[in-house]
């Protein structure tokens, strides 16, 4: 990995936006074009001054894209890239750059989702090679799981409980893991018949619910312990639904990106799910997506801009507010419920 300075641009494809515990924000970028496809990490501790190149508090050229990222503190960040390797970064703030703790590179594929369990002391990777694998801190890997026939894209580790994080597949297939069982996959079924799941995410507020969303734009909320019946399902995209992300603060609130350019915010519950605020401000594919605040959410795209939407309290909102490299605008189109 090159780690000798900060790259000079920000590569537009924004595919990974995260916020760590000290509210700073971590983008992945990754060029996607010419013969060999490159990455940078970027850290910025007023995320208002993203993606400004000259603002950003560390960064950090890599040599293969970032497909995912996740914060293990505040600190550390787990990356997983398309070379197929996963790998651990550490802010250097001193001289604005990140070191690297550790690497490895286990997938035949690339890694698609990365994941840090509840207490910090085991990671997991999925990859287009049809693989699951459990790592310790240091990347030294403990489990590999082979229970998908096809590109796993997703897997999201339990809030509260070590051991337990869920996978969904190309394969149709969605699987609740628990790694202190001798047999640890259990199939939890197909939300929406006919599509296969995309994206996966545990409720913080809830041990046992969970939402699905899938590559026909459906999103499904279901409680492992409840019968299918009482699944609730709503259609807020028309494509392939990249990520989902639970509210901290007001875990009732589901907001979703896709590959539709839609960002859109639901109010959910064990019965049914409402949507309180859509917006269309991006211009291509939607990947990254985090809660700020209670009520404000950001979002990156392959667009190469970064999105702020203030979510209200009731109703429908205005507009988003859009930044563009820097500066602060009002997007023209207000949200608005679907007909």
């Amino acid at each position: 990995m090159m780690e000798d300075q900060v790259p000079a641009s920000m590569d537009k494809h924004l595919d990974v936006l995260q916020i760590n515990g000290n509210g700073g924000l971590l983008l992945g970028a990754s060029s996607l074009t010419g013969r060999y496809w490159l990455g940078s990490l970027w850290y910025y501790t007023n995320p208002e001054r993203a993606p400004e190149v000259d603002k950003c508090t560390a960064g950090v050229q890599l040599e293969a894209g970032v497909r995912d990222a996740s914060w293990v503190d505040t600190q550390r960040v787990l990356v997983g890239l398309d070379t197929g390797g996963a790998a651990l970064w550490e802010l250097q703030d001193e001289n604005k750059l990140f070191g690297m703790i550790s690497s490895a590179n286990e997938h035949d594929n690339m890694v698609s989702s990365v994941s840090v369990n509840s207490d910090a002391s085991q990671f997991v990777t999925a990859s287009y090679d049809h693989t699951i694998k459990v790592w310790n801190p240091d990347l030294t890997s403990l489990y590999t799981y082979k229970a998908h026939s096809d590109i796993v894209w997703d897997v999201q580790c339990h809030p509260t409980e070590p051991a337990l994080f869920l996978s969904c597949s190309q394969d149709g297939k969605t699987v609740l893991w628990d790694s202190r069982e001798s047999k640890p996959a259990t199939l939890i079924g197909k939300c929406t018949p006919g599509f296969s799941p995309t994206c996966v995410r545990w409720q913080p507020s809830a041990r046992n619910m969970y939402a699905v969303g899938d590559e026909g734009g459906n999103i499904c909320l279901q409680d492992l312990r409840a019968v299918v019946e009482k699944t609730v399902t709503y259609q807020p995209h028309n494509r392939f639904v990249t990520r989902l992300a639970f509210s901290p603060e007001r875990p009732n609130l589901l907001a979703s990106v896709s590959e539709d350019c839609g960002t859109v915010v639901a109010t959910t519950n064990a019965s049914s799910a409402d949507v309180l605020y859509k917006s269309t401000g991006h211009t291509d594919f939607v990947c990254g997506l985090a809660w700020q605040t209670g009520d404000r959410l950001l979002t990156s795209s392959w667009d190469g801009r970064i999105i702020q939407h203030v979510i209200g309290t009731s109703g429908v909102n205005g507009g988003p507010e859009v930044k563009v490299n820097g500066d602060i605008e009002v997007d023209e189109q207000p949200g608005s419920n679907p007909s």
